[in-house]
């Protein structure tokens, strides 16, 4: 390989294994303030108006409290679920693997992970919601679509069909290394 190919390869290995970490510190920033906000927030709230007493129904009300707004939280632990799947194909990157199928996989996989996330915020996530907390309003499917959202959909969407093309080529390539 040439001077001129091996150094704009190498700063790309660096930045994927840089972008890798950054991507662990996104997921776990994610999670954390997902917990705070999502969780914990709407649990202080229960324990400060004192629903939360010392007999069962407190505990219900308590658990009630924490268990319905997790499933608000599901979406953001998802997406950094998807984050991590990133992480492990920045980290193949990183090491030079380029045109392999386990980060052509990845590809994908992390793709499928952010659009499950989508789906539960959009859809899933706001119609549990509705359910457990018997909202007078949710008498089906509870459907929170905006523009962004399906901004989102649509990237994850074609990252996903662009992991299945590099995954298609990383098969054609095992073969052709194969044969030689």
């Amino acid at each position: 390989m040439t001077e001129a190919a091996v150094a704009p390869l190498e700063r790309a290995q660096k930045l994927a294994g840089a972008a890798a970490t950054f991507a662990v510190v996104a997921a776990i920033m994610i999670v954390l303030a997902a917990a705070a906000r999502d969780v914990a927030l709407p649990a202080a709230e229960v324990l400060r108006s004192r629903e939360a007493t010392p007999d069962w129904r407190g505990a219900l009300n308590l658990f009630n409290a924490v268990g319905s707004f997790v499933v608000l939280a599901l979406p953001s632990f998802m997406l950094a679920g998807a984050l991590i799947e990133l992480s492990k194909v920045l980290e193949e990157y990183g090491k030079g693997q380029f045109f392999t199928l386990k980060a052509s996989a990845g590809v994908r996989k992390a793709a499928e992970s952010a659009l499950w996330a989508m789906a539960f915020k959009v859809t899933i996530s706001p119609t549990i919601f509705g359910w457990i907390t018997r909202s007078d309003d949710v008498r089906g499917f509870v459907w929170q679509l905006e523009p962004f959202d399906l901004g989102l959909i649509a990237f994850a969407a074609f990252v996903m069909v662009l992991g299945r093309v590099l995954e298609a080529a990383a098969r054609i390539k095992e073969e052709n290394d194969e044969i030689v």
